[in-house]
C-alpha cells in the first residue's frame, strides 16, 4: 500500500479508543451533573422568611417576594393546590393573580408557580405555609432553595399624583364658580361646560393611579416557584433520581436516535457516491504508482 493511502487510514487501536473516549466524556458530564445537583441538595437553606415592610415609615415602598421551593416530583402538584386554594378560601385578604402548572414529560421536570397580593401582615404565615411540608411528609421533603426581595420606592410618584389631583381639583372648582356667575353668555357657558368635563376626566384618572399605588404600597406581592430537585439528602440521591426517570430517559435517548437515523437517510446517496468516487481515483493512482510490467520477448 502506497505512503497516501496508509496515512489517510487511522490505525486500528485508535478506532478502537474513539468510543472509549465518548463513553469517558458522557461518565464524566454525568458525574458532573449529579455532583451539581448533589451540591444543591446539601446546601444549607436561606434564612427564614421576614418580611421587610415597616408600619408607618416614612418611604413609600412596594414590595415583591420571590420564592423557589424544591420538591420530589411527585409533591409538586400536591404543593401547587395547597398554595392556591390556601388564597382562595382567603379571598378577603388575599388576591390570586396567577397561577400555572406544567406537567414533567420526558426529561423536563415539573413545575409550578402561584402569584398572589397580600397586605403586610399576612405575608409571613402565607410564605410560612407554602414552605412547610404537607401532612405526611418529612422535614427534609421540602427545601427554600432561594428568596430574594425587591422594594420600589413609590414616595416620588405618590407626591407627584398628589400635588396633580389638588392642582386640578382646584381649577375644577374655579371653573365651577365662573360657570356659576349670572352674566355668562350661552357661549362661555358651553366651553366652561367642555373644559370641566375634560377636568372631570383627568381627575378620575388621576384618582386611578393614586388608588394603584397606594394599593402597591398597602400591600406586597409574593411569588412561589415549586420545582423538581433533590430535597432528599443522601449519597443516593442521584441515584434515585435517574431511577424514578429512567423510562423518560430512555424514550427521549430512543427518539434521538430515530431523528439522527431519519435526518441521515438523505445524505446516504451522497456518501456512498463519494465513496465509490474515492475509490476510483484510490485505483487509478495506485495503477500509476505501479504500473503493469511488459514481458520482453526472447
Amino acid at each position: 500500500m502506497s505512503r497516501g493511502v496508509a496515512a489517510g487510514r487511522l490505525p486500528r487501536g485508535l478506532w478502537l479508543a474513539v468510543p472509549v473516549f465518548a463513553l469517558l466524556a458522557g461518565c464524566s458530564d454525568s458525574r458532573r451533573e449529579a455532583d451539581g445537583e448533589m451540591r444543591m441538595a446539601q446546601a444549607p437553606a436561606p434564612a427564614p422568611f421576614v418580611s421587610a415592610a415597616r408600619e408607618g415609615s416614612a418611604a413609600k415602598l412596594a414590595y415583591r417576594h420571590d420564592l423557589t421551593v424544591g420538591l420530589a416530583p411527585e409533591r409538586v402538584a400536591p404543593h401547587f393546590a395547597a398554595a392556591r386554594d390556601r388564597c382562595l378560601n382567603e379571598s378577603a385578604t388575599c388576591t390570586l393573580l396567577n397561577s400555572s402548572i406544567r406537567d414533567g414529560s420526558g426529561t423536563r421536570p415539573p413545575q409550578a408557580q402561584v402569584q398572589v397580593r397580600l397586605p403586610h401582615a399576612a405575608v409571613a404565615p402565607y410564605v410560612a405555609f407554602v414552605t412547610a411540608p404537607l401532612p405526611g411528609e418529612a422535614a427534609g421533603d421540602v427545601a427554600l432553595i432561594e428568596q430574594a426581595t425587591r422594594a420600589e420606592d413609590l414616595t416620588a410618584s405618590i407626591a407627584d399624583t398628589g400635588r396633580r389631583l389638588a392642582q386640578l381639583n382646584d381649577y375644577r372648582a374655579r371653573l365651577t364658580a365662573l360657570a356659576e356667575k349670572p352674566d355668562n353668555r350661552a357661549e362661555d357657558l358651553i366651553k366652561i361646560a367642555g373644559e370641566l368635563a375634560q377636568v372631570q376626566s383627568q381627575i378620575e384618572e388621576a384618582e386611578g393611579t393614586r388608588r394603584t399605588l397606594d394599593q402597591r404600597v398597602d400591600t406586597e406581592i409574593v411569588t412561589v416557584n415549586f420545582r423538581a430537585s433533590q430535597a432528599r439528602a443522601g449519597a443516593f440521591a442521584p441515584v434515585q433520581e435517574v431511577w424514578t426517570r429512567a423510562g423518560p430517559i430512555l424514550g427521549e435517548s430512543a427518539a434521538t436516535a430515530l431523528r439522527f437515523t431519519v435526518a441521515s437517510l438523505p445524505w446516504l446517496p451522497i456518501v456512498l457516491f463519494a465513496a465509490l468516487l474515492l475509490r476510483l481515483v484510490w485505483r487509478i493512482r495506485r495503477k500509476r504508482a505501479h504500473p503493469a510490467r511488459v514481458p520482453l520477448e526472447p
